[in-house]
C-alpha cells in the first residue's frame, strides 16, 4: 500500500502589526498569521478536456454518459425522451435505452416523469453549494416517490 496523503493547513505566526482603525482613527495592534494550505490529496479534473479523451477511448456508453452532463439544465435535470436523446447524439436507440436504465439502477440518475430525468447532485453538480443542497432535496423526494 501507498504512502496516506492528507490535506494540511499550516498557520505561521509572523508577527504583530499595528492597523489604523478607519472608523475610530485609533491604531490598534493584530498578530499576523500566515495561513499555508495543501491540497495535494485531490485530484483536480478539467471536465471537458477529460471527455474528450474519454470519448476517443470510450465505448457509446460511455459517451452518453457525457452527453448527459453537457446538456444538464441548471437544476442537473435533463429533459429529452430516449428517442431525442438517440437523435441529437448519434447513439442508437437500444444502446440509450439500455444506459439510462443502468444508470437509474446505479443512483447515477432518476426518472421524473417521461422524458424527465434528475441527475444526482453527488455525483456532478456545476454550481454553488447552496444550489447543490437545493438539487439534492429535490433528487431525495424523487428517489423516494420512485418506491
Amino acid at each position: 500500500m501507498g504512502t496516506k496523503r492528507v490535506t494540511h493547513k499550516k498557520v505561521k505566526v509572523v508577527g504583530e502589526q499595528q492597523y489604523l482603525n478607519v472608523a475610530t482613527n485609533e491604531v490598534e495592534n493584530f498578530q499576523v498569521i500566515k495561513v499555508q494550505e495543501s491540497d495535494f490529496n485531490f485530484h483536480k479534473i478539467w471536465i471537458t478536456s477529460i471527455i474528450q479523451a474519454l470519448n476517443i477511448v470510450g465505448n457509446q456508453k460511455s459517451k452518453l454518459l457525457f452527453w448527459i452532463v453537457d446538456h444538464l439544465d441548471c437544476n442537473n435535470k435533463l429533459v429529452y425522451t430516449h428517442r431525442k436523446i438517440a437523435k441529437e447524439s448519434g447513439i442508437s436507440y437500444k444502446t440509450v435505452s439500455d444506459t439510462m436504465k443502468a444508470l437509474v439502477d446505479c443512483n447515477f440518475l432518476t426518472k421524473l416523469q417521461s422524458g424527465a430525468y434528475i441527475v444526482n447532485p453527488n455525483c456532478i453538480f456545476k454550481g454553488t453549494y447552496k444550489n447543490r443542497m437545493n438539487v439534492l432535496i429535490q433528487y431525495s423526494k424523487s428517489k423516494s416517490s420512485e418506491k
